[in-house]
């Protein structure tokens, strides 16, 4: 499928210009990318993140259909932008996870899904948060943004009818924060069917998925 537009979105963990190089990288293949940057304040709840993001997509001139582009975090959030897109009036056509959590139906967490990719990790997570009313990921470097129990525990929108477009899962090895072991997530995603790539260059690994989303 070539889309009439990309969007990269980063997860409410991520720094803020994690799609930059990747966005320069792609600039001279002629599609149209928008990597547009959550403007809330944090915590950067479901909600608030959604509305944010979605505030950049509707006021940006973009082409159907829309290949909707998720790193770490982002990932659980993905079928609710793309219902927010929908009532906009515009048509997904795909979507792309890269080193990213799923999501799963039912009632869940971002501390939820962490525990289900790396238990241990949950729980140092979990009693770091909870005992001592800190914050998470413990060190901030490189502009990684810290939340606080709150936000790790709140119960994420639901993915209803979902997936309705394609999907494919990039891993490139490298770790995202918050999601724990991505392996478990490129096996979860091969699981449900999914096409799933391995590669280091996270650029790369892009244009494979977008090579290979159906028409």
């Amino acid at each position: 499928m070539k889309p009439g537009a990309l969007v990269l979105v980063t997860g409410p963990v991520d720094p803020v210009d994690w799609w930059a190089a990747t966005q320069r990288e792609l600039a001279g293949t002629g599609l149209a990318i928008l990597a547009p940057r959550d403007g809330a304040a944090p915590p950067l709840f479901g909600v608030s993140w959604i509305a944010s993001v979605a505030q950049a997509l509707n006021t940006s001139a973009l082409d159907d259909p829309l290949a909707l582009v998720a790193h770490g975090t982002a990932g659980p959030l993905l079928p609710a932008l793309a219902r927010a897109q929908r009532a906009a009036g515009r048509h997904v056509g795909g979507y792309i996870f890269v080193d990213a959590t799923l999501p799963r139906p039912g009632t869940t967490s971002h501390l939820d899904l962490l525990r289900a990719a790396a238990p241990a990790e949950a729980d140092v997570v979990h009693e770091r948060l909870h005992e001592s009313g800190g914050l998470w990921p413990a060190d901030p470097a490189g502009g990684v943004r810290q939340h606080d129990h709150q936000f790790w525990t709140e119960t994420l929108p639901p993915a209803i009818d979902w997936p309705d477009a394609p999907c494919i899962y990039v891993r490139t090895g490298q770790e995202a924060p918050g999601c724990g072991d991505t392996a478990f997530w490129a096996r979860s995603a091969g699981s449900r069917g999914w096409p799933v790539i391995e590669e280091t260059d996270v650029t790369a690994g892009l244009a494979r998925a977008l090579d290979q989303l159906p028409g």
